[in-house]
């Protein structure tokens, strides 16, 4: 084989490699905008009146700082409860909570459900072994544009 030859598959080996590592930028690119839309909708969640005094009231008994939220989807026609957030450590927080995978001791527990447009929630204080497939929605957020807003009306 040529010298020739042997740059030119190089060359095309490198540019297949090249462009498969380009190829999976888009996912994690749109995975981590997910997330993000995610994590603006628990932040809305948190906002409201329940959840606000949840989160309060676990950061003023001293414990870890920020708060730890858990955050679940209820599918009970599956009879389902999944995470919210992909993978180990979502990046969604702020200086009073922060999202957490796993519940070790007492945080506060986020569950929300799917309904048309928007999802209704209810939070409470629990640990690992307290999650449940059952509870009453204390509101409903809705998409208003590019944020979620508590929507009036019944639960």
């Amino acid at each position: 084989m040529s010298r020739f030859h042997r740059v030119a598959w190089v060359t095309l080996g490198l540019g297949l490699l090249g462009s498969t590592g380009c190829a999976h930028q888009a996912p994690v690119a749109v995975k981590r905008e997910a997330e993000a839309e995610k994590c603006q909708l628990v932040r809305s969640v948190l906002k409201e009146p329940t959840p606000s005094r949840l989160v309060s009231e676990l950061a003023s008994e001293g414990r870890e700082e920020p708060t730890p939220v858990v955050v679940y989807v209820r599918r009970p026609e599956e009879s389902m409860l999944e995470r919210f957030f992909e993978g180990d450590e979502p990046l969604c927080g702020d200086d009073t909570f922060q999202v957490v995978q796993e519940n070790v001791l007492d945080a506060v527990v986020v569950y929300l459900q799917e309904v048309q447009d928007g999802y209704a929630y209810d939070a409470r204080r629990a640990g690992p072994e307290q999650l449940t497939l059952e509870g009453k929605p204390q509101g409903l957020v809705k998409r208003n544009g590019p944020s979620w807003v508590a929507a009036p009306g019944p639960i």
